[in-house]
């Protein structure tokens, strides 16, 4: 029986793979926007190279923030690695816990949100309206609740990237006592 449960992990590949070929979409999506920019500079040097300029890099950071996430969950909860393998790879790229994998996926939207509140201003001409702040505010909220994820019991604290698994049992029990 848990040889089969074992077995079934096997199905984050999908999840792993999807992620990193949706990656490689926003990738290419990114780099003709950034084509289209070249083209806006000859034609129409005014706001549109900014805002497409923008809307280029909106689409590259989250390239980039999608091999991250398709990279945690591959190496994360797919792949065993030896401590010695582990160690070789770069920070960004091990995940020890579902707890780390949430707060990454939080700080993915808020990066996307920041990026596309930029493009937005970018993007306009004219004086904002108030209900322009329900992005900013969102974001706010966003980070603010990451906070509190980060800080509550059994997720460490913030920007605390050690895990469990590699603290001494002395450890825990004197963080449980405080």
């Amino acid at each position: 029986m848990i040889n089969i449960l074992l077995k079934l992990r096997f199905v984050m590949a999908l999840a792993s793979i999807g992620v990193i070929a949706a990656a490689g979409l926003m990738f290419w999506e990114g780099l003709l926007t950034l084509w289209h920019a070249f083209a806006y500079v000859r034609t129409d040097p005014d706001l549109a190279v900014i805002a497409a300029v923008m809307r280029a890099t909106d689409k590259l950071l989250f390239a980039i923030v999608l091999v991250i996430f398709g990279c945690a969950i591959a190496l994360g909860f797919l792949v065993d690695l030896s401590p010695e393998q582990r160690a070789a790879l770069p920070d960004w790229m091990v995940i020890d816990s579902v707890a780390e994998l949430k707060n990454l996926f939080i700080q993915m939207i808020i990066l996307y949100l920041v990026v596309h509140f930029a493009t937005l201003v970018a993007e306009t001409d004219q004086m904002l309206q108030w209900n322009a702040l329900v992005l900013p505010i969102s974001i706010l909220l966003l980070a603010g609740a990451m906070r509190l994820i980060a800080d509550s019991p059994g997720h460490g604290a913030y920007g605390d990237h050690t895990s469990v698994q590699n603290k001494s049992p002395a450890s825990i029990a004197s963080a449980d006592d405080s």
